[in-house]
């Protein structure tokens, strides 16, 4: 089956558009790696269904007796791959067009392959029948914080934007109400609402975020005695809402001092000294004003406090 092949400046534009960064900085990246395949969901089905099995030399040790997955060479995917982690991606794209476009992003023999389609990314692991879903930066190994509804890293989520933080949070939130529909008192936006909180502190969207995800979590403040018509359930859920609120600023105060320490308790911009009371949220920890502040954060990297894993 023939296979087309991306550019190293297409792909570095479409690296920039999914998650930021400076274009020659990105193509410089690009340039250096193999030539990127693409190729449609269904041929790799089809390709999948139809080839013979292929014998592989896992070189074990003979006095071992482990056995490698049943794997087919697939010529789209440049090499051996198990027929059950083909049929796992196929699963996770469940919801996908059957023509919905496959680009591998990288591929190391007999190990593993990073898939992107529909700007999710996978992992192929090639040494069993699995299937794991990773961070939707380009190029970055890590796992999301939730598959879905918060599907970044770590380290990546303070890069996104105040509106993306913020519908991340409200579809948090919302998945957590229905997890909790049976006692929406007790409703909490756990590890994870605590991360997109501290990322939102590196994005001076804490307000914003806290504000959206405890709402969705839990209830519209004027629309409580309308939905809960008990008085003891519409007090807990009322009291639930002022613990989570508490818990996540709590949180977010903390993180603020950890990233002003890191910044030496000095503006990272002009190096005036930073405030003991920090004054509010509008304003990203390690900067004395807006002024200071950059448009973005800077990109994670070792010794940066932007790229501190929160877990």
């Amino acid at each position: 089956m023939p296979r087309s092949q991306s550019t190293a400046a297409q792909r570095a534009r479409e690296a920039q558009q999914q998650g930021g960064g400076k274009f020659t900085a990105l193509l410089r990246q690009a340039a250096g790696g193999e030539p990127l395949s693409t190729f449609a969901l269904r041929d790799l089905l089809a390709e999948c269904s139809t080839s013979p099995l292929v014998v592989v030399d896992w070189d074990y040790h003979p006095d071992y007796d482990v056995r490698g997955p049943q794997m087919f060479d697939s010529e789209l995917m440049g090499g051996p791959v198990p027929y059950g982690t083909v049929l796992a991606l196929a699963g996770a794209l469940s919801q996908s067009a059957m023509d919905a476009e496959l680009l591998v992003e990288s591929h190391s023999r007999l190990e593993g392959a990073v898939v992107r389609c529909e700007g999710r990314r996978f992992n192929l692991v090639l040494t069993q029948e699995m299937v794991y879903e990773l961070c939707r930066t380009p190029r970055c190994h890590h796992h999301p914080v939730e598959e879905f509804d918060i599907p970044f890293c770590t380290a990546h989520l303070a890069e996104r934007s105040t509106e993306e933080l913020v519908r991340m949070a409200r579809a948090w939130g919302y998945a957590q109400h229905e997890t909790h529909s049976n006692d929406p008192g007790n409703a909490t936006t756990g590890l994870e609402g605590t991360l997109l909180v501290r990322a939102a502190v590196a994005r001076a969207a804490v307000s914003e975020t806290l504000d959206v995800m405890v709402e969705a979590c839990f209830q519209d403040p004027n629309l409580i005695d309308d939905v809960y018509w008990d008085a003891d359930v519409a007090m807990a859920v009322r009291h639930g809402m002022d613990r989570e609120r508490l818990r996540l600023e709590k949180e977010a105060k903390a993180e603020a001092a950890r990233l002003r320490k890191a910044a030496g308790d000095s503006c990272t911009t002009c190096g005036r000294t930073l405030s003991r009371h920090w004054p509010g949220w509008n304003v990203p920890p390690q900067f004395c004003s807006t002024t200071c502040a950059p448009d973005t954060p800077p990109q994670p990297s070792e010794g940066n406090p932007w790229a501190r894993s929160f877990r």
